[in-house]
């Protein structure tokens, strides 16, 4: 396979777990008008809890065990931030800000007690090599992209979504309808938190993934869920591939700081040429 091939395969793979990160902080700015901003550091917890299980064999527990695991501890970790944090912030002080906080409290957490290391698990599907395709990236893209698709997909046409749409658009007329408005938006929070942790265990393999990471990929995830300025899970498909080719094509040609700048570069260009239309989904400001 051509330097140009495995470029274009690992930005695609990339791209598929940006867009997996970013569909799940879709799902939960549906449901919350609020963008996740926690969503970095419950990716590198749930890997280094996949690491610690698994690898060090503290548990005995196996690969799939600690994948199991993993992706139940950030779907939970990720709920528990709604009536534990979001419901008792100060009058007055906007939601972001707690979940901005959250998510430092996550990193300092995973710091003292998994270590700061810097970790690649192995790939979640034991695939074999597919020319000189490592087994990572093909596993990145043969579960990212259906994941994030089928993300799209339930917010879209399922009854939950329809639910998640309608306390997005006004709480109180949610429960006229015999919604509940916390319930919701809890099981939003989970399934973001769930599938952030599968993305990481997808992405760890391909890249690195540690504590220091966490910001860099919050910005990856809430950049694709944004950049193309629709609001709904579906849109952070293309959006994530993008991003994902960016950084993979600059990383080629300028190793170091090449994907960041690229990621940068794009977020910008995106920012300048659509204006307000990115910061509103479907008309509505998120």
């Amino acid at each position: 396979m051509s330097a140009l091939a495995i470029t274009l395969t690992t930005g695609l793979a990339l791209g598929a777990v940006y867009a997996l990160v970013g569909a799940a902080v879709a799902t939960v700015a549906v449901a919350t008008r609020t963008l996740h901003l926690a969503i970095g550091q419950l990716l590198v917890a749930g890997v280094l809890v996949h690491l610690v299980l698994s690898v060090e064999a503290i548990t005995g527990m196996g690969p799939l065990g600690a994948t199991v695991v993993a992706v139940a501890v950030g779907a939970a970790t990720s709920a528990v931030l709604v009536p534990a944090l979001l419901r008792r912030l100060p009058p007055g002080l906007h939601v972001l800000v707690g979940l901005a906080v959250a998510g430092a409290v996550i990193e300092a957490v995973v710091a003292r007690t998994l270590g700061t290391r810097t970790v690649r698990p192995a790939p979640v599907l034991d695939l074999p090599p597919l020319g000189t395709l490592e087994p990572a990236v093909t596993a990145a893209l043969l579960l990212g992209l259906p994941a994030a698709a089928l993300l799209g997909a339930a917010v879209r046409w399922s009854r939950w979504g329809r639910q998640l749409r309608l306390v997005g658009g006004s709480a109180r007329a949610a429960e006229l309808a015999g919604v509940a408005p916390l319930r919701v938006t809890t099981t939003a929070f989970a399934v973001a938190g769930g599938v952030t942790v599968l993305a990481g265990l997808l992405i760890a393999p391909v890249t690195f993934a540690g504590v220091s990471q966490g910001a860099g990929l919050t910005v990856r995830g809430v950049a694709a869920a944004a950049l193309l300025g629709r609001g709904g899970p579906a849109w952070a498909l293309p959006a994530g591939l993008v991003l994902g080719l960016a950084e993979a094509s600059a990383q080629s040609v300028w190793p170091a700081p090449g994907g960041d700048v690229a990621v940068a570069l794009v977020v910008i260009a995106v920012l300048v040429l659509r204006g307000p239309d990115v910061h509103r989904a479907r008309g509505r400001a998120w």
